[in-house]
C-alpha cells in the first residue's frame, strides 16, 4: 500500500513538472480538453453541473467576486505573513504564477507579508485595444529634495507601466538641492514633463501647477518617494471603462527602508461616514480631470490633509465613486513621513481637522470633531441632533422581567437625551413576577405596555411597536441590553438624521468583560457574522474599524436605530424572518435602497446575548431553521451573496477578524 503511495506521489510530480513546462495557452487548453472529457465521463452528475452554472449566472458568481457589478474573477496580490521579522532561515516563498494568484505558506504565522507584482498577461495589448474607451492618464508628482534613488525608483515603476496611455508631470518645488533639480529636468522626454518652480509653494501649490499642465482625462496623484504597481494603469483603465467612474481609489501596502512590504490597507468599497472618519481611499487615486479643475484644485489652506479634503469635495459633486481591490500602489515609509506615523507631522492632524469642519459647514450640517485621546491624531464627528425628535424605544419581551427591569432602569436613569418613549412589547408573558413589572413599569410617564400575545416573530412584534410608537426615531432594543454610554440616544440620533444613513447600531460589550459582542455585522462565506467578535473593545483593530465610525453592511438588530421615514419607506422588518437574520434582511434592503449603515463605537452598551430565547448555535433544530433563513436571506438579496462592500474580497472570507487568508 505505501509502494502505491509513492508511486502515485512520484506519478503526480512528474507530470505536474511536464505540465508547467506547456506555454500558458497550452495549459488552458489542455485543462478544458481534461474538464470536458471528465464531463463526458459522468454525465450522472450533469444536473448538479447545471444547476451550479445557474447560480453562477444569477448570483453573479459563487466562486468569484463581482468588482463592478458585473461578474468576474479577482486574483489577489499579497502574501499574507504576520509583522514580525521572520526567522533567518525562512524562505521567501515569492510565487507568482501565470494566473496571478499567489500561494500562502501553510504555516503562515512565522512569515511577513510581501506583495508579489502580477505577470503580465499575454493578450494585455489586446485587452486594451477592446477597450470601448481609453482614457489618458496624467500622472502629477511634485517633488522636493527627493531622494534620488527614490525619485529613480518612481520613474521605473511609471515606465513599467502596461496601459501605456499616460503622461507624466513632474514639478519640482523649488528643491534646494541642484541634483534633484538636475535629475527632474533630465527625465523630460516626450511623455515626461518637467515643470520647475521659480519658488516654493508646498504640496498643494505645486501638485495644481502640474494640474494646469495636464491634458489627460484624469489626474493620478502620485507622491515623489512612492511606486505604482505595474498593473495600476491598466486596472484604473478598466474601471473607468466599466463604470464612467468620476473619482477611484485602491487598496494600497508600505514600503519599509528595507525594502519590505508592510501593511497591506484592503479597504471597504465607497463609505462616506468612514470618509469623515479616516482618509481611507489615500493612494492610489485617481479623479477626472475636469472635475478636479472645476473645484479648484487642491487648497493650500489644508496642506498636510490637501487630499482629504479634496475627495470630501468631490464626494458632493458626484456618485461615481469605484474601488479598485486590489493593491496598486507601494506607499514608502520614511522616517518623518506621514506613511510612518501621522504623528510626525502634527500639521496634519489639524488639517484634518480642519477639512472634515469645512465639509460639514458646506453641507449645511451642525457637528463636531471630537480628538481621541487613546488613538493620537485621530478624531470622530459627533452630529447635532436636529430639533429635539421624540425617540421611540421599542423593547420585545417575554417573561424576562427581572432582565428588563434592568435594561429599563438603565434607560431612564443613564440617557442625557430626555425626548424618548418606551415601548415594551409584551409577547405573552405569563409568570406573575413579570406581569407586576409590567403594571408597574406602565406607570412611568415615559414607557408604555403593549401586550401582543402571539407566536414569537421578532419582526411582526417590531412593526407592531413601530405602529404604536409615536417618535420620529426608532430605535428597536433587546431587553438583555444595559446603557454604558450616557449620550447614547442623542449621538446614535445625530447619524441617523442624516439624509444618507439607514440604520445606526453601536459597540455591544458581552458583561463582565471589554469585549466585543457587536461592532458591525461582516458578510463572509458561511454568511452574516458579528465582526470583532470576542475581541478587546478598546484595541484598535483592522485599521480601528473597532473605535472609528465606519460604515457596514449590517448592524445587529438589538440595538438598532433609524428614522421612521426611511424604515417606512423600505416596508419595515420582513415578516417572513421570524427569528434569525431580520435584521440583517432589513439592512441589505436599506443598502439597496442607495443608504449606509453606520456603527457608532463612542455608543456602548451591555449586552447579555440570548438570555430571552437561548443560545440558537446549542440547539440542532435551531441551527436548521437558521441554515434555512439564510438561503432565504441570499435567494431574496442575491447580490450580497458572498459579497460584502464593506469588507474586501482580498480579506478572508471565513475569519471576523479582517485578516487575510492563510492559506
Amino acid at each position: 500500500m505505501m509502494k502505491e503511495k509513492v508511486n502515485k506521489l512520484v506519478a503526480s510530480r512528474l507530470l505536474n513538472a511536464v505540465f508547467m513546462k506547456l506555454s500558458p495557452a497550452s495549459r488552458r487548453h489542455l485543462r478544458r480538453t481534461v474538464k470536458a472529457v471528465y464531463w463526458a465521463a459522468t454525465p450522472h452528475l450533469m444536473w448538479q453541473r447545471l444547476r451550479m452554472l445557474r447560480v453562477r449566472r444569477e448570483l453573479g458568481g459563487v466562486a468569484s467576486v463581482s468588482v463592478f457589478g458585473a461578474p468576474g474573477s479577482l486574483a489577489p496580490s499579497y502574501l499574507c505573513f504576520t509583522p514580525e521579522d521572520p526567522p533567518a532561515d525562512a524562505p521567501a516563498a515569492r510565487i507568482a504564477p501565470e494566473n496571478g494568484r499567489y500561494s500562502l505558506e501553510t504555516d503562515w504565522s512565522k512569515y511577513r507579508y510581501s506583495y508579489v507584482p502580477t505577470r503580465r498577461p499575454d493578450d494585455i495589448d489586446t485587452r486594451i485595444a477592446a477597450l470601448r474607451t481609453r482614457p489618458v492618464f496624467s500622472i502629477v508628482v511634485p517633488t522636493y529634495n527627493t531622494p534620488l534613488l527614490y525619485l529613480g525608483r518612481l520613474l521605473a515603476s511609471v515606465r513599467a507601466q502596461w496601459y501605456g496611455h499616460y503622461e507624466l508631470i513632474l514639478v519640482d518645488d523649488n528643491s534646494p538641492s541642484a541634483a534633484v533639480r538636475a535629475a527632474v529636468q533630465a527625465a523630460a522626454n516626450d511623455r515626461v514633463k518637467a515643470i520647475m518652480l521659480p519658488d516654493n509653494r508646498g504640496i498643494s501649490g505645486a501638485t495644481n501647477a502640474g494640474i494646469e499642465a495636464a491634458r489627460g482625462d484624469y489626474i493620478v496623484f502620485l507622491d515623489h518617494d512612492d511606486e505604482l504597481t505595474a498593473d495600476c494603469l491598466w486596472e484604473l483603465a478598466a474601471a473607468i471603462d466599466e463604470t464612467d467612474a468620476d473619482f477611484l481609489y485602491s487598496d494600497e501596502d508600505k514600503l519599509l527602508p528595507s525594502d519590505r512590504f508592510s501593511e497591506p490597507f484592503f479597504k471597504p468599497d465607497w463609505s462616506p461616514d468612514t470618509m469623515m472618519s479616516t482618509m481611507f481611499t489615500c493612494h492610489v487615486s485617481a479623479a477626472r480631470r475636469s472635475l478636479v479643475v472645476e473645484l479648484g484644485g487642491l487648497r493650500s489652506e489644508f496642506d498636510g490633509a490637501q487630499d482629504w479634503d479634496l475627495v470630501l469635495r468631490i464626494a458632493e459633486q458626484t456618485p461615481r465613486i469605484v474601488h479598485v481591490p486590489k493593491v496598486l500602489y507601494h506607499w514608502r515609509v520614511i522616517p518623518g513621513s506621514v506613511a510612518a506615523d501621522l504623528a510626525e507631522k502634527p500639521y496634519a492632524i489639524d488639517a484634518s481637522v480642519r477639512a472634515r469642519e469645512a465639509a460639514l459647514q458646506r453641507r449645511g450640517v451642525e457637528g463636531t470633531l471630537e480628538p481621541l485621546a487613546h488613538l493620537p491624531g485621530h478624531a470622530r464627528v459627533k452630529y447635532g441632533v436636529k430639533g429635539t425628535p421624540l425617540i421611540s424605544i421599542i423593547i420585545p419581551s417575554r417573561d424576562n422581567g427581572a432582565v428588563l427591569n434592568q435594561c429599563v432602569r438603565s434607560i431612564l436613569k443613564g440617557s442625557s437625551y430626555r425626548q424618548y418613549e418606551i415601548v415594551v412589547m409584551d409577547n405573552g408573558s405569563k409568570q406573575p413576577q413579570t406581569l407586576a413589572l409590567l403594571a408597574d413599569l406602565a406607570q412611568q410617564p415615559q414607557v408604555t405596555v403593549v401586550p401582543h400575545d402571539f407566536p414569537f416573530n421578532y419582526s411582526e412584534i417590531n412593526n407592531v411597536g413601530a405602529r404604536q410608537a409615536k417618535g420620529e426615531i426608532l430605535l428597536f432594543l433587546n431587553d438583555d441590553t444595559e446603557v454604558i454610554s450616557p449620550d447614547w440616544l442623542d449621538r446614535m440620533a445625530g447619524y441617523a438624521q442624516q439624509a444618507h444613513v439607514g440604520a445606526v447600531g453601536a459597540k455591544l460589550i458581552f458583561p463582565n468583560t471589554r469585549s466585543v459582542q457587536h461592532c458591525g455585522i461582516v458578510n463572509l462565506a458561511a454568511g452574516p457574522g458579528h465582526a470583532f467578535l470576542a475581541r478587546d473593545a478598546d484595541t484598535p483593530a483592522a485599521f480601528s474599524r473597532n473605535i472609528l465610525e465606519y460604515n457596514w453592511l449590517a448592524v445587529t438588530g438589538a440595538c438598532l436605530m433609524i428614522e421612521r421615514a426611511k424604515f417606512d419607506a423600505c416596508g419595515g422588518f420582513d415578516e417572513t424572518f421570524p427569528i434569525a437574520y431580520n435584521d440583517v434582511e432589513l439592512c441589505f434592503r436599506l443598502v439597496e435602497h442607495g443608504l449606509y449603515n453606520v456603527v457608532c463605537p463612542s455608543v456602548e452598551l451591555t449586552h447579555h446575548e440570548s438570555l430571552t430565547r437561548g443560545d440558537d448555535s446549542l440547539d440542532p433544530a435551531k441551527q436548521a431553521r437558521l441554515i434555512r433563513e439564510r438561503r432565504r436571506l441570499f435567494a431574496k438579496h442575491p447580490r450580497f451573496f458572498m459579497r460584502d462592500p464593506f469588507h474586501n474580497p482580498n480579506l478572508s472570507p471565513v475569519d471576523l477578524q479582517f485578516r487575510i487568508p492563510a492559506g
